[in-house]
């Protein structure tokens, strides 16, 4: 398809139409100088009094000041030259003379204001919002909320989801026999590995729990299942946690393992808590035997349910087992052991 050429009288049109609004007055220079031939428009919008011929321009627009003569075109704009008004000031060459150009700019400045001071105001109120979330719910709930990746309502959202537990195993022996510094150290490296493969696998994190963690798979967006980001969230972390203990005996230091649990089903997700402190989290029986077949899982191993296994695209090596879980039952029970 060509381009549409607009017709001459219909860019006259516009042109003037433009001009127009924007109350335009110009002052005529003497070639390659500062000096006034002659002034016309709307010059009174600009100035109090007309400019005098044969006085140079800076005198009666002070803004020019060393910019004058004209060496090349140049603008000026958004110029307050009186309260409450702004002008573009657009210096042209021509061939026997040369032209200052005066807009009256004022409107669109103000609305560029107006929609600023808006802009401004909308960004207060989204870090107001957001701190108050944060306060009640954790910042990153906080800022999925916002995005509108989840809905706090407070009779919660129903949502198929993945939940894993995962708990370092023997760490209450250990931090009964070890100095209370370098338990903190030993759990910061733990979690730091635990907390960042969840999150490397599209995961948040509902809570943790001393030494353990519970996340939630199938709220943020990823371009997996939340079942193969839960799985290989487990994965990551188990040989995460096998480099880790690998570099502490070499460094003379205790090795601990974590067991992890993993189920999928729906769940509610909502907000619990007082007025005061309130926390996101997930509801529901698939939740619960997630718990507990973290709880059954011993170092280096994850547990899944029944339909975590089923969904997954690829079917880990694994064995079978059929555990009395507190609180459930028997529960037929993958485990995918990594050491």
């Amino acid at each position: 398809m060509s381009k549409a050429v607009i017709p001459e009288r219909i860019n006259q049109w516009l042109a003037t139409s433009q001009l127009n609004n924007l109350s335009p007055a110009w002052i005529q220079l003497e070639k390659g100088t500062a000096l006034v031939q002659s002034v016309d428009g709307a010059w009174t919008v600009y100035f109090e009094n007309k400019p005098t011929l044969q006085t140079e321009a800076s005198v009666v627009c002070d803004v020019l000041q060393g910019m004058l003569p004209i060496q090349e075109p140049f603008e000026l704009p958004h110029i307050q030259l009186k309260d409450d008004q702004y002008t573009d000031i657009i210096a042209l060459e021509d061939k026997t003379c040369d032209w200052l150009l005066f807009l009256n700019v004022t409107q669109k400045v103000l609305e560029l204001q107006q929609y600023q001071q808006a802009a401004n105001e909308l960004h207060l109120l989204k870090d107001q919002l957001d701190r108050t979330l944060s306060r009640h719910v954790g910042q990153e709930i906080a800022q999925l909320a916002i995005d509108g990746d989840i809905q706090l309502k407070s009779d919660g959202e129903r949502k198929t989801i993945s939940t894993l537990f995962v708990d370092i195993r023997g760490f209450t022996n250990y931090n009964e026999k070890v100095d209370a510094q370098e338990v903190m150290n030993t759990l910061n490296a733990y979690m730091h590995e635990m907390l960042q493969s969840i999150l490397d696998n599209h995961g948040i994190i509902d809570k943790i729990m001393g030494d353990g963690i519970m996340a939630i798979f199938g709220i943020v967006g990823s371009e997996n299942t939340h079942v193969e980001d839960a799985f290989q969230a487990g994965l990551t972390i188990q040989q995460r946690i096998l480099a880790l203990n690998k570099k502490r005996r070499q460094n003379k230091q205790e090795a601990l393992g974590v067991g992890i649990g993993i189920a999928t089903g729906e769940a509610v997700l909502g907000i619990l808590g007082s007025h005061e402190r309130r926390a996101f989290t997930a509801i529901g029986k698939h939740v619960n035997l997630a718990a507990r077949l973290e709880s059954n899982a011993r170092a280096g191993e994850i547990l899944l349910d029944q339909v975590t296994l089923n969904t997954l695209k690829r079917t880990p090596k694994h064995h079978m087992v059929n555990l009395e879980l507190k609180g459930i039952g028997k529960v037929d029970v993958c485990i995918v052991a990594l050491n």
